[in-house]
């Protein structure tokens, strides 16, 4: 019998150990039929505890107990009460659990079971724990460690239990100081048994709690030590990153914050591990901001509502209202109703678990007490609701550190003041020139300091009825009254700001720039006023200028980026084309494709409005594709008549070049002989061993390549003979001076072009011929293909001409 329960006690062990093929394999071996009924239901209600099949498992343990009790089997009668109070516990029924317990303590102390006594009044620890009475919790936990004390039996994983019990009793209760060692003791002895999952959490543990305690440093040295060790390489988690990264911040760590918080967002998904992944989220957004994009901020906001802990969905929303990329608007009128409506629910939930667990407690003579403390509990949520939202109001109008209005205010004003009637006004948007440096030599505490003196020297120089707001970093906003001569007011305050800042030893020299825009002529409403404001500032600091005004004309294109970022997806663009004529041949031997942006809210836009706000960003790469592929589909319907695409400086740089080219030409089946790329003399020289690469293999697929606005650039004719070129454009310019001084260099220099095409056997293109006068001026210096509004206007509907293509003269 005793070698049948050893037996036993092996298959327990099988069966805790989570591995289902090992423990089918062990219960087909083993012999039931010399042990009593409870011994197969208690095996039972184990395999289905560690399935989590947790009412399953309370049933089966529940009816071991039953037969446990009837047979007298007072070894296996406790473990089922304990295995039963654990399903009750994991299944959020407290009380259940603690009773449970209780019996199996009883029976414990009876049989002078030290070790099963221990275990006992560690799950009843437990208990106590999840329903917050932690002096009860912590009266139990010391019990359990005296009841160990002196036995000779190792039951380390018992001790680890109540060490990590107390270690989390101490840190519910907030003595950080008292919870580290409990949790040093949970990872040393996980690290002499090897079992890295539970080091790696009772480490994270203590470095949380000595953290908390104040020893930020030493607490981080433990984790890093961690994450560097080879042999924990496998066993990192989310959780782990994410908790050195949040000490990291606390050190002012910033760099090492977002390496660990970037990796533990690698270690996480929503779907998996959701409260670690938001958490990963918020630690980079509350370094760097602009590490975080606004659809992974918002995929976290959205995921996090679903979830059931309130404290996950709030740190969200805290996130949200510190991120830059919401404007204040989405704040004000999205997230700040959240947090609050949160904040009260927190605190309604909070009066009714205590009201709840009085109640529990309470008996019937209790019920005006009662209903004082609820009273009492009312007027304290209420209190505290309204101290935060005074709070957020203030945080929401108003600078911490420099005690002016923020942007919010700033944007409320400017609305106001934008309002029919409103008197004219001057918006002045000024930062800090090299703001980063002052960060960087001084400290961030100088640098702050230096911010509030600005703040205080930017107040002092208003008059009556102005504002200044801090709305960034090192960047404040005015509004001033429209009155006098504006331009010497706002040098006047420019100049008045840049006096050198003395702090202590330390002397400061700081400038700034500033851009101004006037209402109402700069602009029609509040926020195009704001953006003016900022392209003005931003003018300054491009130009080394102190003031710039705005200019409109500078910034004909501003306010488009938002439809030009749809205008893709929307089928917005279309091509027009415009031919060139071989004039000795007297027809069509190509046509340009022009690009279009045919705006549902702009209307028709040419490239000198939207090709600038493209070459910005990498968008240009996808719709010179878009290009590509359409001028290939077009050509194709075409009998011998070549396309001409412009590529643009980033389209040509990039990798997928020669692919897209190859692309095209295979989905449209058009020749490659019959696509010609154009390309400008500048954009040929930003890299001339890339280009010649790029050239030769586009020459080796059969595709033309032509040199635009030849003349114009800086290439040197040493460089012009390496690159595979099949021939060169004349810029318009040359022909228009050409033929206003048929004498001049312009003249000549055309005729060295000629020359220089033929001795190179390049195809020679003049464009800009707009007459028949050019025509024959052209052509009499020996330059038969030409291009020009002479022939044709570039159109959308163009097809090659069944006939003579020259106009009469």
């Amino acid at each position: 019998m005793r070698e049948q329960l050893a037996q036993y006690e092996q298959l327990v062990r099988v069966v805790q150990s989570g591995d289902h093929e090992t423990t089918a394999r062990a219960l087909h071996d083993f012999d039931f039929t010399s042990l009593s009924q409870e011994y197969r239901l208690h095996i039972q209600a184990l395999i289905a505890y560690y399935s989590h099949q947790f009412h399953l498992a309370a049933r089966e343990a529940e009816q071991a107990a039953s037969l446990a009790v009837i047979h007298q089997n007072y070894s296996l009668y406790p473990r089922s009460l304990i295995l039963l109070g654990s399903c009750h516990a994991i299944l959020f029924d407290t009380d259940a659990a603690a009773e449970q317990f209780s019996k199996a303590l009883e029976v414990y102390e009876r049989c002078d079971d030290a070790v099963g006594a221990a275990r006992a009044l560690s799950s009843l620890a437990n208990v106590y724990t999840l329903r917050g009475d932690h002096p009860a919790a912590l009266d139990y936990a010391h019990r359990a460690l005296s009841a160990l004390d002196g036995t000779d039996h190792a039951e380390h994983q018992l001790m680890f239990t109540i060490n990590n019990v107390l270690g989390m009793i101490y840190t519910n209760l907030e003595v950080f100081a008292l919870a580290a060692p409990y949790f040093r003791e949970c990872a040393q002895a996980a690290q002499q048994q090897r079992n890295f999952h539970a080091f790696i959490t009772s480490s994270v543990n203590l470095c949380e709690a000595m953290s908390l305690a104040g020893d930020h440093a030493a607490a981080l040295a433990e984790l890093e030590a961690i994450i560097q060790h080879p042999e924990y390489a496998d066993f990192l988690s989310a959780h782990l990153l994410n908790t050195a990264a949040e000490i990291s911040i606390r050190v002012g760590a910033s760099a090492a914050a977002v390496q660990y918080a970037q990796r533990a967002l690698q270690l996480s998904r929503p779907a998996e591990d959701l409260e670690e992944y938001c958490r990963a989220v918020i630690n980079i957004c509350s370094v760097d901001a602009s590490l975080v994009s606004r659809d992974e901020l918002l995929q976290v906001m959205t995921v996090s509502e679903t979830d059931s802990r309130p404290g996950l969905q709030e740190r969200v929303l805290q996130a949200a209202i510190q991120y830059p990329g919401f404007t204040d608007g989405e704040k004000v009128q999205r997230h700040y109703p959240k947090l609050v409506a949160l904040l009260l629910h927190k605190a309604g939930a909070l009066r009714e678990q205590t009201l709840q667990e009085l109640s529990k407690k309470a008996e019937v003579d209790n019920a005006r007490r009662l209903a004082a403390y609820e009273q009492q509990l009312r007027l304290q949520a209420e209190d505290t609701i309204q101290r935060q939202l005074e709070e957020l109001e203030r945080g929401r109008l108003f600078d911490a550190l420099t005690g002016l209005p923020n942007r919010v205010m700033l944007l409320a004003q400017v609305a106001q003041q934008t309002l029919d009637g409103g008197a004219p006004f001057t918006l002045v948007s000024l930062d800090v020139n090299r703001f980063q440096l002052v960060n960087d030599m001084y400290g961030h505490d100088l640098a702050d300091e230096v911010l509030r003196v600005v703040a205080e020297r930017l107040r002092g120089a208003l008059r009556p009825g102005e504002l200044v707001a801090r709305v960034g970093g090192d960047e404040f906003a005015l509004i001033l009254n429209l009155s006098g001569n504006v331009r010497e007011q706002v040098e006047h305050l420019t100049g008045r700001v840049s006096q050198p800042v003395t702090l202590g030893a330390q002397t400061v020299r700081i400038s700034v720039s500033a851009g101004a825009a006037c209402w109402p002529q700069d602009a029609s409403d509040a926020e195009a006023l704001r953006r003016a404001s900022e392209l003005a500032l931003l003018d300054a600091k491009t130009q080394g200028e102190a003031v710039m005004f705005f200019d409109a004309g500078a910034h004909a294109h501003a306010g488009l980026e938002g439809a030009l970022a749809q205008a893709l997806t929307r089928g917005e663009y279309e091509l027009h084309f415009q031919p060139l004529v071989d004039t000795q041949a007297r027809r069509v031997v190509s046509a340009e494709a022009l690009l279009r942006w045919n705006s549902a809210e702009h209307g028709l836009q040419y490239p000198g409005t939207f090709m600038p706000i493209l070459e910005r960003g990498d968008h240009i790469v996808e719709v010179g594709a878009w290009v590509l592929h359409a001028a290939c589909r077009a050509a194709c319907a075409w009998p011998d008549v070549r396309v001409a695409v412009n590529l643009s400086a980033r389209q040509f740089a990039s990798r997928d070049l020669l692919e897209t080219v190859r692309s095209a030409l295979r989905e449209s089946g058009l020749a490659a002989d019959r696509l010609e790329l154009e390309i400008t003399e500048s954009l040929m020289m930003l890299n001339p061993e890339r280009t010649a690469r790029i050239l030769r293999a586009l020459r080796e697929d059969g595709v033309r390549v032509m040199l635009d606005d030849f003349g114009t650039g800086y290439s040197s004719l040493a460089y012009l003979s390496r690159f595979p070129l099949s021939g060169l454009k004349v810029d318009r310019s040359f022909v228009q001076q050409m033929m206003r001084e048929p004498r001049g260099s312009s003249a000549a220099i055309v005729r060295a072009m000629v020359s220089l095409s033929r001795d190179m056997g390049l195809e020679l293109v003049a464009e800009g011929i707009e007459s028949l006068n050019d025509l024959e001026a052209v052509k009499a210096e020996g330059i038969h293909v030409m291009q020009g509004y002479y022939f044709a206007r570039p159109s959308r509907d163009w097809h090659p001409p069944d006939l003579d293509p020259l106009p009469s003269p």
